[in-house]
């Protein structure tokens, strides 16, 4: 069995690998004599390829073949992966696993892999995804269901980083074991935010468009110390977000369609955070002005150019006042 593994999420790949090995060596999965782990960027490996191969076609004292995972594939030399894929033409049985960042379809080896392995896409979800990432891992690997607002909760909270997340998750499971399903008050009792979330509070008026709870909730979050680089950062990444849903909409596309393009819940998205009807709000041709001014500001204060808090305070608003 072959398995080919590509892409940037390193959480992903590790578990993915832990179960190549299982399923390989079962019990022996911890084995070093059953198993061998090369790092394609080992100096101290004359040839990868050699070390490869050689590998497949060795055995164990107590097993007939060797489960063989290869690390880091993306920095194999232009020989070594030329001699793997001269390796694969003979339709080798061995149990190898390759891992790579990077592997473009159009080289000779990923054709080469392409007929003979499994590959399997491990891409990083990007922070919009999380919500759907989280409800789809609860449920697939760790067993449990989660509220909507819950995996909403989990992603402002923690971000996008898998690892992070799957151990906050983990956490719950260990204090609740015989739960059946994560809900919101749940995750925010045993989950503490691990980044500035408060800035999130402010995407709701200003999806509405409503100067006046707008301007009240900044001054708000002003107020209570939040930095204005991260107001501007959550203003801008939302304002794409409604500009990417604004576009669609123009398409006809349906709802359903769009929440799916996005990877979001199609409940919230529809009918608790009314997303549409928020980008309905805008025109494009706003929304682009918007989101070029935030850039401007964002600019402004990286390099010293916004001093006072007045200031800032009267350019965020005049984005939804103007």
């Amino acid at each position: 069995m072959i398995v080919v593994l590509i892409g940037d999420s390193d959480f992903e790949k590790e578990r993915l690998i832990e179960q190549f090995l299982q399923k390989t060596l079962g019990n022996r999965k911890d084995d070093p004599l059953a198993r061998k782990i090369i790092f394609a960027n080992d100096s101290n490996i004359p040839s990868v390829a050699d070390a490869v191969i050689e590998a497949c076609d060795s055995c164990s004292l107590f097993a007939s073949e060797q489960t063989v995972v290869v690390r880091k594939g993306e920095t194999l030399k232009a020989d070594d992966a030329s001699a793997i894929e001269s390796w694969l033409k003979t339709n080798p049985d061995a149990n190898l696993l390759l891992e790579f960042e990077k592997l473009l379809k159009t080289s000779k080896l990923y054709k080469a892999l392409a007929g003979l392995s499994k590959i399997k896409e491990c891409k990083s979800p990007r922070e919009y995804e999380m919500p759907q990432w989280i409800t789809t891992h609860c449920e697939t690997n760790l067993g449990r269901r989660i509220d909507p607002l819950a995996a909403e909760y989990v992603s402002n909270a923690l971000g996008n980083n898998q690892a992070l997340v799957d151990a906050e998750l983990q956490k719950i499971l260990t204090l609740d074991p015989n739960g059946k399903n994560i809900s919101l008050e749940q995750a925010k009792l045993m989950i503490a935010p691990q980044r500035e979330i408060a800035a999130f509070e402010i995407r709701e008026s200003f999806g509405n468009h409503d100067p006046i709870a707008y301007t009240q909730k900044l001054r708000e979050l002003l107020d209570s110390g939040v930095e204005g680089i991260k107001i501007i950062a959550t203003l801008e990444a939302y304002a794409v977000r409604l500009l990417h849903i604004n576009t669609m909409l123009k398409r006809n596309m349906a709802v359903k369609d769009i929440a799916a393009a996005l990877g979001a819940n199609l409940w919230l998205f529809e009918k608790k955070l009314n997303e549409p009807r928020m980008a309905r709000n805008w025109s494009s041709t706003r929304l682009c002005r918007v989101i070029k001014r935030l850039g401007e500001l964002d600019s402004d204060i990286k390099n010293g150019r916004c001093e006072s808090r007045m200031g800032l305070e009267l350019s965020l608003a005049a984005l939804v006042i103007a």
